[in-house]
């Protein structure tokens, strides 16, 4: 048994896939209907094809489609690869994009989501991090672009501050707490005095 553990997953990483599975809902409910209305309870007029069949050839091509998107991202999110998820990101990005640009389909508003959705999932995707995730070395114009921002008007690059952004707390000190000294007292018993 080969144990492919790396340890714990990027936050990028997580972030990536959670907000990549935006587009699973959609997929789930639109297969189930295609599925009924091809099926089981026909529609008259169907809803986007010419026929009965067609519903059902809709809906078994959503289905796919759900599965498909599901594994790419359960690929990523296990380390073996990043290409499948980048696919199936970039093909609902068009696909969205196309609904956003024709007047005369229905679903703007999702459609304007789901391409938000799917641009910060890519971005993320994307990041130094997720190439170490899957086991690549992060390219040099991606460290550059995904480089820390230095504060406005400072001069020269970011470079991480030396003050400690939370409060440190001093060194111990040999007074001991009251409750240990309690403690001892009262296992040697009574001082004598």
């Amino acid at each position: 048994m080969v144990d492919d553990d790396g340890g714990p997953t990027p936050p990028v990483v997580t972030a990536a896939v959670s907000i990549g599975t935006a587009p699973l809902p959609f997929l789930a409910v639109y297969a189930a209907l295609f599925l009924l209305h091809g099926a089981v309870h026909p529609v008259h007029p169907p809803d986007i094809t010419n026929s009965q069949d067609g519903e059902l050839v809709a809906g078994v091509i959503t289905t796919v489609i759900f599965v498909i998107a599901t594994a790419s991202l359960v690929q990523f999110l296990n380390r073996h690869r990043r290409w499948p998820y980048a696919v199936v990101q970039l093909a609902v990005l068009g696909g969205c994009v196309d609904v956003l640009v024709d007047s005369t389909r229905g679903g703007r508003p999702i459609a304007g989501l789901l391409v938000a959705t799917t641009v910060v999932s890519l971005v993320f995707g994307f990041a130094p991090d997720s190439w170490t995730h899957v086991g690549r070395a992060t390219p040099s114009w991606v460290a550059r672009l995904y480089r820390p921002v230095s504060p406005a008007g400072a001069a020269g690059p970011s470079t991480p501050s030396t003050d400690p952004v939370l409060p440190q707390s001093s060194p111990p000190s040999m007074a001991e707490p009251a409750s240990l000294r309690r403690r001892r007292f009262s296992a040697r018993g009574p001082r004598e005095p």
